[in-house]
């Protein structure tokens, strides 16, 4: 992959893995050799940002997303850093509630990507009700995802929050009528290894090979489950690279 990337990672509520998502496209492109700028949408919870603050190739910006009442001036804004600082490879996490910003400028947001030469790609992390569901729909028929090449859109479903037969998405009707690519996000099952690496910043890519910087007090199989989740997540994220040239 060489082109400029734009990545967004959009969704509806928290706690359905957005952070861990922009976390994993930041990981995938810094291990591709890329500088990465990462963009906190709410610069009260820097989620992202704070595990990559000692990384000379990741650079950090903060910009508020999520301003329902102001929408038009938000993007604007954000149009404005992203033409004269975004850099060449940008992963955007919003918040919780982006969608009453962002949905409505989809075209806004397409049209600002096309001009500066970004291919966007945009993932929805779910939840798994009737009511999560019926409003990522929304955005797939007239909100942000529809502004998204059907090869640049991803639903990601988080397996922590379950098996992924249990989503209201799989029996949704519109499941058959949009055109989107599906990824089951792994679940860190090991709850100590969860803490711990939630605890310790840096590149999770370089926390996981001896001599393990930083991760003083893990334990072994603290080590080994992040090694293995780490794996899997950079598996499931791939069809997020293989394309886009």
């Amino acid at each position: 992959m060489t082109k400029k990337i734009l990545f967004i990672s959009h969704g509806g509520k928290g706690g359905v893995g957005k952070t861990y998502v922009s976390q994993a496209v930041a990981e995938a492109l810094l291990a591709m050799g890329f500088h990465v700028t990462i963009v906190e949408a709410d610069p009260t919870q820097p989620d992202v940002a704070a595990r990559y603050l000692a990384d000379p190739d990741v650079t950090v910006g903060a910009l508020s997303l999520n301003r329902a009442g102001d929408a038009e001036n938000s993007v604007s804004e954000f149009g404005e850093w992203l033409e004269q600082k975004g850099g060449d490879h940008v992963v955007v996490n919003l918040p919780a509630g982006a969608g009453e910003t962002l949905d409505a400028l989809g075209d806004q947001i397409r049209y600002l990507a096309d001009g500066l030469g970004y291919r966007m790609v945009v993932t929805y992390s779910l939840e798994k009700n009737r009511v999560a569901t019926e409003e990522m729909a929304e955005s797939f028929q007239g909100g942000l995802m529809s502004h998204v090449h059907p090869e640049d859109r991803f639903i990601i479903i988080p397996a922590y929050k379950g098996n992924p037969e249990t989503f209201e998405w799989m029996t949704h009707p519109a499941r058959e009528t949009i055109g989107a690519r599906e990824i089951v996000f792994p679940a860190l099952g090991n709850r100590s290894a969860l803490k711990k690496l939630e605890a310790t910043p840096g590149r999770i890519a370089h926390l996981i090979v001896p001599p393990y910087p930083g991760c003083d007090g893990w334990m072994l199989l603290d080590k080994s489950s992040v090694f293995r989740w780490h794996q899997a997540v950079m598996t499931a994220m791939a069809p997020i690279f293989n394309g886009g040239e």
